[in-house]
């Protein structure tokens, strides 16, 4: 209570009126909360009070709290508890922990009801929890390789900086201002939110792209190496802060691993560090700009593949990017090797016409077609298959409703009449929204094909290591067996699987009983692996 509780005026005045009476003490009370039941309730019998008592009233915010139903959304009660309706909090505490119980009603906005159960919960946690914690570990296991420390070097310029450390960077800053506007706002689920999706952003983007650079080993990728572990460092001691009001216990293990015993004037706790600030001497709109442009290009280009089951290990001849936008280039144009990487295509060509790749055709819905038209449907199909399908489909997406001419006068079609169909050039996988079409070039040469097969050998080596528990810097021995087609993509690519997997030898071994069978697009392919001595000699390099 933002005042009984203090035995106000006997007792208290100070805490409640602030210091000499001049404010600043607990009444009016920042915020309270409660159901939204209590609206004609407590809600308004505290301003009741306080406007006879005061003449004030009892608190600046207040935070309505939706209620929390079951999976299905029927309204938690005892009465149903023996049907499964309630759900025991404990339990979910004891499955998942305290933390991923808090995350999930701010994600999910407490102020509206919920639907709420232990699977639930769980999954809020795998979305978020999860990959912030593969986040820490990703950077204790290199850190550790490389025996990094927290203030060993100095800081290096920002705009001296790899352009993947500046973006990350600016990202954390703007989500700093984000973050505090929306708490000093009580907009809660809304702060969690940007949050979450920074992590996304850390995880899949940030992280997947700086991998080789962390693993890199010469001196000549020291400085770059370097400003990754600061950027990263300070973003994950960043995060620490922003997420103390969140998930307290997280944030904790995040300050106790990353700051307490690693850096001098480290608070105990992380609950008691500063709010952190976003520096206010990082800028790079461009760079935002090429990174949201990429971003989004990779984006579609994931999606084209995905639509024709095409997959992300198979090399592409080249993408397409289609657009009349004249400025997207240029944005683009530093990061192109990025995208080639990520959608895995050798070569990026621009055009402008849409036309040249995809156009829309419309026929119509003839169950709902029908019974409106009858005898007049094959006139209705003739003008459809005659119209421009482009024109149509982009009167159909501004208003719902198309215009067809007949013999005797227009027909409005609605959406539900038409049936909107989008057909690709022969040879190409694409994807677009308004203003971009990415179309991926899906013809597949013979080199391409063995490109590909050598990617899936260095994947199944890869997870050989992992199911071994080897380290991240053993060196192995690979012993193996292939079908002949297979045998020539890995001859072709030999030295690049051997630096993928730090394999110092790949012995072909035909027919041994021993090594463990992993087919690659039901070829024969079967491998065994051992670590070796590091004074061995690499491979040499082939293709």
């Amino acid at each position: 209570m933002p005042f009984a509780q203090h035995h106000y005026p006997f007792e208290n005045r100070e805490l409640f009126e602030g210091k000499d009476g001049n404010g600043g003490g607990q009444f009016p009370a920042d915020f309270i909360s409660e159901a939204v039941d209590q609206t004609r309730g407590w809600f308004y019998t505290l301003h009741v009070l306080g406007s006879l008592l005061f003449d004030s009233v009892t608190y600046r915010h207040c935070i309505v709290l939706g209620h929390v139903n079951d999976e299905t959304g029927r309204k938690m009660s005892k009465r149903l508890g023996n049907v499964g309706n309630v759900v025991d909090p404990m339990e979910v505490i004891e499955e998942t922990g305290a933390d991923a119980l808090r995350w999930f009603f701010c994600v999910t906005n407490p102020e509206v009801s919920s639907r709420f159960s232990q699977r639930l919960v769980r999954e809020s946690a795998q979305n978020f929890l999860l990959p912030l914690w593969n986040a820490l570990s990703f950077f204790t296991i290199y850190a550790n390789l490389d025996g990094w420390r927290p203030d060993a070097a100095p800081e290096r310029p920002f705009a001296d900086r790899p352009a993947l450390d500046r973006w990350v960077l600016l990202r954390l800053g703007r989500l700093v201002r984000e973050t505090t506007d929306h708490l000093e706002s009580y907009r809660i689920s809304e702060a969690a939110r940007g949050i979450e999706g920074f992590v996304d952003n850390l995880t899949n983007w940030y992280i997947r792209r700086s991998r080789d650079r962390f693993w890199a080993g010469n001196e000549d990728a020291a400085a770059d190496k370097e400003s990754g572990y600061q950027a990263l460092y300070e973003t994950l001691t960043t995060l620490a802060r922003l997420l103390a009001p969140f998930t307290p216990f997280l944030a904790e293990v995040l300050h106790r691993q990353l700051e307490r015993g690693h850096r001098d004037g480290v608070e105990e706790s992380v609950h008691l560090e500063s709010w952190p600030l976003p520096p206010a001497d990082r800028a790079d709109d461009a760079l935002e700009a090429g990174m949201a442009a990429t971003q989004r290009i990779v984006k579609l280009g994931h999606a084209a593949r995905n639509s024709h089951a095409l997959k992300t290990r198979q090399p592409l001849a080249a993408v397409t990017l289609v657009t009349a936008d004249e400025t997207l280039q240029a944005v683009v144009q530093p990061y192109a090797e990025l995208v080639r990487e990520e959608l895995n295509v050798h070569q990026i060509r621009w055009a402008e016409e849409r036309a040249e790749y995809v156009h829309h055709e419309i026929k119509p819905n003839y169950p709902k077609c029908g019974p409106r038209f009858g005898k007049r449907m094959k006139e209705v199909a003739a003008a459809l298959a005659k119209a421009d399908g482009d024109a149509l489909a982009a009167e159909l997406e501004a208003g719902g409703k198309i215009v067809i001419q007949l013999a005797d006068g227009a027909e409005e079609l609605a959406a539900e009449e038409v049936e909107l169909r989008l057909i690709e050039r022969e040879g190409t996988a694409t994807q677009g929204d308004r203003e971009l079409l990415v179309a991926l070039d899906t013809t597949l040469t013979p080199k391409l094909i063995d490109e590909g097969r050598a990617r899936e050998v260095v994947h199944r080596i890869s997870n050989a290591r992992k199911t071994a528990r080897l380290d991240y810097a053993d060196r192995i021995h690979v012993r193996y067996s292939a079908d002949s087609e297979l045998e020539r993509a890995i001859e072709s690519f030999r030295g690049w699987i051997g630096d993928e997997t730090l394999a110092v030898q790949l012995t072909r071994i035909p027919n041994d009983e021993s090594l463990h069978s992993e087919p690659v697009e039901e070829l024969a392919f079967a491998l065994a692996i051992e670590p070796v001595t590091a004074m061995q000699s690499p491979l040499p390099r082939k293709g």
